[in-house]
């Protein structure tokens, strides 16, 4: 009589979906993930939850407002002026220090004497506190003894000193001047990072071929640097878009908040007119505003791929 082929055939356990060393790794993430819960999370819960509010000037929440502080943004004047202001300021400062930074990369890319002392040099307006940075500047277009206007008259493009925070669109223009001076050091060395990540041998073949410059450029470097560009635009944008420091430091949004960007008119409604409900409001505004752009932006650099 035959015996059943499966008796004695050790059985094999199923592995557990989770193994011990996993939840110990979750342990050890536990901490930071509770700093993340405290000192993100919560706030943004919390000022969502206060730009539907109505609150004192006193920081105490007096119950739901509704849309009545978003309504507030859009019934003042310089809220358009405002919006505008940081549409420019934004767009003018990632588009020339993009440029800017990928020519002084490619400048750094190659081997010469003083490479490493320009390299430096480079790194100082980014390694310097940005509050440091903005006052200096803000002396440099002083008025009586800047020295912008001391350079000027002894060059002779000008006769007599120009008031460079007098006019808001001259103020507003020189602080995009500083602004591009403060991120062109970041933007450059992440793509230097991707320009020394590209082989020489492919523009080895091109040199073989008779290519020249231009099609080097076009069709070898940026094609292979797209994704250290995607990288910085998407990350210096942010970063200037929630700039506060150097518009607060050289012209604190005046005259009249004309040249006040979204982040200056925020500390101005909140800490000098009180109004938290707008202000949490306008923090909202600003989120939404960059997380629609990384949505849209990072959906057609995708298509692009494809």
């Amino acid at each position: 009589m035959m015996q059943n082929a499966n008796i004695g055939t050790p059985k094999i356990k199923k592995a557990s979906k989770y193994k011990l060393s996993d939840f110990r790794a979750y342990l050890w993430l536990l901490p930071c993930l509770l700093l993340v819960s405290i000192f993100v999370f919560l706030p943004v819960i919390q000022t969502i939850t206060t730009s539907f509010s109505e609150v004192s000037q006193a920081g105490l929440t007096r119950g739901f407002a509704g849309t009545e502080n978003f309504e507030y943004l859009f019934r003042q004047k310089v809220f358009g002026k405002v919006m505008i202001n940081t549409f420019i300021w934004v767009v003018s400062i990632v588009s020339i220090s993009m440029i800017l930074s990928l020519s002084l990369a490619m400048v750094l890319n190659n081997v010469f004497v003083g490479r490493k002392f320009l390299r430096t040099i480079l790194l100082l307006p980014w390694a310097t506190a940005q509050l440091v940075t903005a006052s200096a500047w803000k002396y440099i277009f002083d008025y009586h003894y800047g020295s912008m206007n001391t350079i000027l008259m002894k060059l002779g493009i000008i006769k007599s000193n120009i008031n460079f925070m007098g006019n808001p669109d001259l103020a507003f223009i020189c602080l995009i001047i500083v602004g591009i001076v403060v991120t062109i050091p970041f933007m450059t060395f992440t793509l230097l990072a991707g320009l020394q990540a590209i082989s020489d041998d492919y523009y080895e073949a091109a040199v073989m071929d008779g290519a020249t410059f231009k099609d080097k450029l076009f069709h070898i470097t940026l094609p292979l640097l797209k994704p250290s560009i995607n990288i910085s635009i998407v990350l210096n944008l942010i970063y200037v878009f929630n700039s506060f420091t150097i518009v607060h430091t050289i012209t604190g949004g005046a005259p009249a908040n004309q040249t006040a960007t979204i982040m200056t008119y925020l500390y101005y409604l909140a800490f000098r007119k009180q109004r938290y409900g707008p202000a949490a409001a306008i923090s909202v505004i600003g989120f939404i505003i960059l997380f629609i752009f990384a949505i849209v932006y990072m959906k057609f650099q995708m298509k692009e791929d494809d």
